[in-house]
């Protein structure tokens, strides 16, 4: 059996071979062990504003499970229109059950479910960032090293001394999570805990000798989910809490991060698949919690997946699902690759190889799709050159032995052979396996 790529790598310091993982992600089966699945693909489910989406919040227990989003700058509950949110930075919504918070690098404004205002702040500072914990909204000031709290429940009460200093180094706050009611707050240079004290004069403390001497790269760098919180660090690595900065990802991703002029983290969920989004330039790259492997998002004719925060699109004010199966949006097909490979040190004639996947299984009885055409290409120095694409066919619906091989592929040797396998038809996807010069039977 050929191993293949179970996680993205693309490096290109020393010329290493890249392991595309495109929309494919792992997972473990009961009865055929490792196997890759293809990511579904996105429908729309409604269109707020122009976009692009910035932020978009659904909470039980708030305004009746109403959508809040900041789309092109202005914000809504659901698809009204509430007012303009001034900023160009990495917006942020805060909720609790009575009042809703936003910004964008700019001043607050607060919606209590009959009017929508601007927030009076101290000294009419600029915010980077509002949550909300343990009955307070708290407000990151942009270009200090100063966190607010507003009063108790009341997002629309601010006192100028009603803030606490992230002090373990003298440098601003550029980002901050909450988990179980503990403020994670991080700088360029340290990350400090703070926890809730129930003195409403000083709400929040230090937490002595917590402090991460790894500090966070920018606004929109810190995520929490599954009872932790990712971020990235000041050194441009992925991080996963712990009692010390868990280096995550790989050195690849680490340089895929250090190429892009911005940076942004946020979360998806894909059934009990979470993934840690980490959005650049040109690419999205997804770290998976549940496995810890990383794969590339794409959506159809982009470098990058359309997906944001939320599921807010980056160009439009369309907020997306993901569905069983079809094209994203009935707008195009989606590339799914997959790479795998053998390393050799004397010559291998690879008389054929067959691929275990899902087949006969496409729900199109009619049309383009009824036998979904799979495409496979080999290289055999390293990934620098590759073949042109071969096709065969899943096989329509109902031929569940439908063999995919692919034969009289020739002599590899040093550095050694590599497979790759595309899908762009709309169908569901599964690979077992790859298997070189296997003798097999069934149904062609």
């Amino acid at each position: 059996m050929l191993e293949y790529g179970k996680g993205a790598y693309e490096r290109t310091r020393g010329n290493l071979p890249a392991l595309t993982t495109v929309n494919m992600f792992v997972e473990q089966s009961a009865s055929q062990g490792i196997v890759m699945q293809s990511r579904l693909p996105l429908k729309e489910v409604e269109t707020v504003g122009a976009g692009p989406v910035q932020a978009s919040v659904v909470r039980d227990g708030v305004f009746g499970g109403d959508r809040f989003t900041i789309s092109g700058g202005i914000a809504y509950r659901g698809v009204v229109a509430l007012g303009a949110v001034v900023g160009t930075g990495p917006a942020s919504i805060a909720v609790r059950a009575a009042e809703v918070l936003f910004n964008a690098g700019g001043p607050i404004y607060s919606y209590d479910g009959t009017d929508f205002v601007e927030v009076t702040f101290p000294d009419s500072s600029n915010v980077t960032k509002v949550f909300y914990t343990a009955g307070y909204f708290l407000a990151i000031e942009a270009g200090t090293g100063y966190m607010f709290f507003s009063g108790v429940n009341d997002g629309r009460s601010w006192d100028a001394l009603d803030f606490f200093e992230v002090e373990s180094e003298p440098d601003a706050v550029n980002d901050a999570v909450t988990l179980d009611g503990v403020i994670a707050a991080g700088g360029p240079n340290s990350v400090e805990f703070l926890a809730p004290t129930g003195n409403p004069d000083l709400p929040f403390t230090p937490i002595q000798q917590r402090v991460f001497e790894q500090g966070v790269f920018a606004t929109g760098c810190m995520v929490q989910d599954d009872n932790t919180f990712f971020f990235v660090g000041g050194d441009q690595i992925l991080y996963r809490n712990g009692n010390v900065p868990e280096a995550i990802g790989g050195d690849w991703l680490t340089e895929r991060i250090s190429l892009s002029s911005t940076v942004r983290l946020y979360l998806l969920k894909d059934q009990r698949h979470k993934w840690v989004c980490i959005l650049l330039d040109a690419e999205t790259w997804a770290y998976d919690i549940t496995t810890g492997e990383t794969f590339e998002l794409r959506s159809y004719g982009r470098s990058n997946f359309r997906c944001g925060p939320d599921f807010g699109d980056d160009e439009t004010g369309k907020i997306w699902q993901f569905v069983d199966y079809g094209a994203d949006n009935d707008e195009g097909i989606v590339e799914r690759i997959l790479t795998a490979g053998e390393r050799l040190l004397e010559p291998k004639s690879y008389d054929s190889v067959t691929i275990e996947c899902e087949v006969g299984t496409t729900p199109f009885l009619t049309g383009n799709y009824t036998e979904p055409t799979i495409e496979f290409r080999t290289s055999d120095d390293g990934g620098n050159t590759w073949t042109d694409w071969e096709t065969d066919t899943l096989g329509p619906q109902g031929d569940y032995r439908k063999i995919v091989q692919y034969n009289a592929l020739g002599m590899f040797s040093l550095p050694g052979a590599m497979f790759q396998i595309r899908l762009t038809d709309p169908v569901p996807y599964r690979v077992s396996g790859f298997y070189d010069n296997q003798s097999v039977h069934g149904r062609g």
